[in-house]
């Protein structure tokens, strides 16, 4: 066992200790860089499409409208998808 422990030694080098282990600093840390503007609209685009989507769902489930249901979900879908291109654009 020895051995192996040697010769992985010899190839990677001796072991570190975790604390000296550089790591890559997080995507998350970075500033938020939306403009205020951009941030409320997203809010409202988010607030619509959950709005949206309770509808849709309760009509589906407790009506028998079901195609009725599919395109409040769908329309609700709509407000979740232009918000998500803001955020991924940054405008």
């Amino acid at each position: 066992m020895s051995k192996q422990i040697d010769d992985i030694e010899e190839v990677y080098g001796p072991p570190v200790p975790e604390d000296d282990i550089p790591h890559p600093k997080r995507h998350n840390l970075e500033p938020f860089r939306d403009s205020s503007k951009t941030r409320v609209l997203r809010f409202w685009l988010n607030i619509i499409f959950l709005v949206g989507a309770i509808i849709g769902l309760v009509v589906y489930f407790y009506t028998d409208e079901k195609e009725m249901a599919k395109w409040i979900l769908l329309g609700s879908c709509v407000f979740k998808f232009v918000e998500l291109a803001l955020r991924i654009l940054k405008i």
